[in-house]
């Protein structure tokens, strides 16, 4: 039996049981990963000794050497890479020319007998005899990534404060130093006159003895919590925010450049940060909400956006992470965008008080016939128009509905009211009073349309005259039914040239002529369905039998009542009421 078998298995085992620890504690970062990622290496090594040493016949031994060159070459690198993301630095040089190396080494170790060129029998087992390139490549490959990260680590033990880094620190350095040198010692010293070993090496269990030292830094300080104050500079130090880190008890750990300048100074006083210091009436809130305060001690008004969020800096550490925001600009334009509010609300309520004395409200009662109306903008001004004008032998009626909402509506139906006031007193017909709107509107409004009714009722022959520009028809309830006054004509202002017909219709006592909007059927519930022109149809037919005034409420109730409150145009009626 070989006892020397002893030796790397017993390594194995210990390194298995490594990386079955972490694995049992479901730690994952990805120091950890590449701390795996070199003890799993390590262990192939190990399985490799035990074929060298497991005395397989001879001629079995140098291609199993050369195909085993990948479970060691790569060793030194994977814990150069460990280091490097341990410290959380980077390098454009050094790292990828070792990468290279170990590639070609690997290549040129399994292709030719430059780095192996055969294999010796020793009282343990067999050793692979070197080529002529195997001491430079190996001392490039190997031992030059250990080495430089051996330094990394020394350089970061002597430049950083934090004690627990330190130690931790003093765990990697101890482990590297002790398997650099029993690997050096048992591999280049432990040689006699012809070159053959005087004893088993032990470079594999050296550096069992290494990842052993690195998972008690790992078990011990927080399964690698990297250093904080290194990856605080590199993930803070280009965000324009400020960001300050404390420890327990306030204590001060890192500010960025950022939080400096909004500070107009160092935030801490005698290794403290205490936030109530800087901003005027801060209190300890229990959420993470962000807040704003006023910053003290400033020559300027100058107000912070501060977030507080607890973070965790060591298994065993919290701390408390302070996000702050220079709001002063934000904070002067939403005091502007807050005049600007008020001031749009005046206009609007200056806008609905001229909209109201344009559209004609209350109507006398003339005997002969009655005139009933409700109008409800979907904002404070809406696009929907109507006005009534009475003349000695006739009253003009105009309805309409300018596309959109809003004041540019409001104003359009402004000018559209001061047409209608001009036209009315020609005498014109209403097709003929359509086209002069038309005329009049069509070079100063570029970017709304209008559709509208035009009706001139004669009361001495109960005859009203009327003309359509893409409006939907008015509504003759007679006898407890309803009798669409059907008709055409093209919208205004849409095209050039018009398309506009006159028509008449012959009214009797107690008839009644409705106006309407298409918001009274256009209204959507809350799943997106429209209500109908149908449906508003035989709605309001149902509705023939009810006085005007009843019928005109209930229709603006059913609108609302579909809507579920809610309207998404605005709402108009007018009744025109035939007496006895």
């Amino acid at each position: 039996m070989n006892y020397y078998l002893f030796l790397p298995i017993s390594a194995l085992i210990i390194n298995t049981l490594l990386i079955s620890y972490v694995f049992a504690r479901r730690f994952r970062s990805a120091v950890i990963r590449d701390f795996l990622r070199f003890v799993l290496f390590l262990n192939l090594w190990l399985v490799s000794y035990i074929l060298y040493w497991s005395m397989l016949p001879p001629e079995w031994m140098t291609p199993i050497f050369k195909l085993s060159c990948f479970t060691w070459i790569p060793v030194g690198l994977l814990f150069l890479e460990t280091v490097h993301r341990f410290l959380n630095i980077r390098s454009t040089i050094l790292l990828p020319f070792f990468r290279f190396s170990v590639v070609l080494t690997i290549f040129l170790t399994a292709s030719t007998d430059w780095i192996i060129k055969g294999s010796i029998l020793y009282d343990w087992g067999y050793e692979l005899e070197p080529g002529i390139l195997f001491v430079p490549f190996s001392t490039i490959a190997v031992s030059g990534p250990a080495i430089w990260g051996l330094y990394l680590l020394l350089k970061e033990r002597f430049r950083t404060k934090q004690r627990k880094i330190r130690q931790q620190l003093n765990f990697w350095i101890w482990g590297t130093t002790i398997a650099l040198g029993i690997s050096a010692y048992t591999e280049l010293f432990n040689l006699d006159e012809q070159g053959r070993f005087l004893f088993v090496p032990l470079s594999p269990a050296a550096i069992s003895i290494q990842a052993f030292f690195i998972f008690i830094a790992i078990t011990r300080y927080g399964f690698l919590n990297i250093s904080l104050e290194r990856i605080a500079v590199e993930l803070f130090r280009d965000i324009h925010d400020g960001i300050i880190l404390t420890k327990e008890n306030h204590e001060f750990f890192f500010a960025n450049q950022a939080a400096i300048a909004i500070l107009d100074g160092s935030p801490s006083r005698e290794g403290l940060f205490k936030p109530d210091w800087h901003f005027a009436n801060y209190r300890e809130e229990q959420d993470h909400i962000p807040r704003d305060y006023q910053l003290l001690n400033n020559s300027a008004l100058q107000f912070i956006e501060l977030t507080v969020s607890e973070i965790r800096i060591t298994e065993n550490e919290s701390g408390t992470l302070y996000l702050l925001r220079d709001i002063t600009e934000k904070k002067a334009a939403q005091e502007k965008i807050h005049q600007l509010y008020s001031q749009i609300v005046n206009d609007l309520e200056i806008a609905r008080v001229t909209q109201a004395s344009i559209i004609t409200q209350k109507f006398p009662d003339k005997g002969s016939y009655r005139i009933h109306s409700f109008f409800q903008p979907i904002d404070k001004v809406g696009g929907d128009m109507l006005r009534v004008i009475e003349h000695p032998e006739r009253v003009d009626i105009l309805f309409a509905d300018v596309s959109g909402h809003g004041i540019a509506s409001a104003m359009v139906g402004g000018m559209l009211s001061i047409a209608f006031q001009i036209v009315s007193d020609k005498k014109l017909s209403p097709k003929e009073s359509l086209s002069e709107i038309h005329e009049m509107l069509s070079k100063v409004v570029l970017h709304h349309h209008i559709s509208a009714v035009y009706a001139s009722f004669y009361p001495k022959e109960n005859r009203v005259r009327f003309s359509y520009a893409g409006h939907h028809p008015m509504l003759v309830f007679r006898g407890g039914k309803i009798h669409p006054l059907e008709g055409e004509g093209r919208i205004l202002l849409a095209v050039k040239e018009l398309h506009l017909n006159d028509y008449h219709f012959d009214l009797q006592t107690s008839d009644r002529l409705l106006f309407y909007s298409d918001g009274l059927y256009e209204v959507k519930n809350n799943v997106g369905e429209i209500f109908g022109y149908e449906e508003f149809l035989n709605w309001i037919q149902g509705m023939a039998d009810r006085d005007t005034r009843s019928l005109l409420e209930a229709a603006h109730r059913k609108a609302l009542e579909f809507g579920n409150g809610k309207h998404n145009d605005d709402l108009a009626m007018l009744a025109l009421e035939i007496g006895p």
